[in-house]
């Protein structure tokens, strides 16, 4: 069975995505190299996705809702970071 992306919404902000890139700027040395959360989500490069993620993101609009997928998988990986105490919430 698949996971559920439970922060999907059909659209984001642009504050929204500023605030998330910020946080991955902020913590990109951190990351570690590999991530598997939930069943169905492993990334072996996980710097290396984030940035090419943002890079990506950074040219979309997401307002329309086109990326938001992509954007939503973002605040997964970041939530699943924060709840397995792998990184802060706030960088201070």
């Amino acid at each position: 069975m698949a996971a559920r992306n439970d922060q999907f919404k059909p659209t984001f902000t642009e504050e929204e995505r500023q605030e998330c890139f910020q946080w991955f700027e902020q913590h990109m040395d951190e990351l570690p190299r590999e991530f598997h959360a939930i069943r169905s989500i492993r990334i072996l490069d996980l710097p290396l996705t984030i940035r090419s993620m943002m890079t990506k993101l950074s040219r979309r609009r997401l307002l329309d809702g086109t990326f938001s997928g992509q954007f939503s998988l973002l605040l997964l990986i970041r939530r699943h970071l924060i709840e397995d105490g792998l990184l802060v919430a706030k960088q201070e």
